[in-house]
């Protein structure tokens, strides 16, 4: 399967949505649906053939398509970063296990800053026995409580920043917030991991001046995808129901869209 991606906004909103609603074979409103979100943005999910059959029609129509592999590249195709040191050179990642990787700065084709989130949503039914008066008088004193059931709603959401860093040879190395040791970064290391992170990206957008630099998946790094699964999970029981929301897969597929639209020239 291949997942279809708008990577720039339609000049024209309404012309982008009758082309896509024509060759994908949607209806008007669908489309402007699919197209509604901040680019990049999954439109479709089709066999291959099919998708790239679509990806033409919308390129023919102007749009800055394109179609990735469901099967996405994902933190085992990267080096996770633990340590890092950089020259005029060029930076130099290590991993947690000791292997490294090396990138002149001349190579590194793109830098995104991105966050992922997990959530936590419980709908709870709690039931209370209260002390009734009409219902005592209405059975004669035989019941004296009356049950009443409401519904308690509760939800928790814990993100991490990450940081991508993609070579012209196709390697890849990701920074997360809780795995990098930010004593790299000597005297500039921040109090918060969230100022490390912003030192982070900034020593490496002003060693790598040539490449691509975005901030949009931390936006967009947030929000669960259409097409993609695995990224919501649900368990019941009698008196509670569980939704587990994680969003690395949404960040993953985003990333590579942008890593491609950069190879295809579609962002430049």
């Amino acid at each position: 399967m291949k997942l279809v991606a708008i990577v720039r906004a339609p000049a024209h909103a309404d012309e982008a949505a009758r082309a896509l609603a024509d060759a994908a074979g949607l209806t008007l409103a669908e489309a402007r649906m699919r197209l509604a979100p901040e680019p990049p943005a999954l439109v479709a999910r089709l066999e291959p053939d099919k998708a790239d059959a679509l990806v033409k029609a919308l390129r023919q129509a102007s749009l800055a398509a394109l179609a990735v592999d469901a099967h996405f590249p994902t933190d085992r195709d990267r080096t996770i970063v633990r340590s890092c040191s950089w020259d005029h050179r060029g930076v130099t990642f290590t991993s947690r296990a000791g292997d490294s990787m090396v990138v002149s700065w001349g190579e590194v084709v793109a830098i995104l800053r991105g966050v992922r989130a997990s959530r936590c949503q419980v709908e709870q039914v709690e039931k209370a026995k209260r002390l009734s008066v009409g219902t005592a008088v209405v059975t004669g004193g035989l019941k004296m409580t009356r049950t009443s059931t409401k519904t308690v709603r509760s939800s928790e959401e814990s993100t991490e920043q990450v940081i991508l860093l993609f070579a012209r040879d196709g390697g890849a190395a990701v920074l997360t917030e809780g795995e990098v040791e930010f004593s790299c970064l000597g005297p500039s290391m921040q109090p918060s991991s969230t100022g490390n992170m912003v030192e982070l990206a900034r020593r490496l957008r002003d060693g790598a001046k040539g490449a691509f630099y975005d901030e949009r998946l931390l936006r967009l790094g947030r929000r669960p995808l259409p097409f993609l699964a695995g990224g919501e999970s649900r368990s019941q029981t009698k008196t509670a129901t569980v939704t587990r929301t994680d969003t690395s897969s949404s960040l993953d597929v985003l990333a590579e869209v942008i890593r491609q639209a950069l190879v295809l020239g579609l962002l430049l």
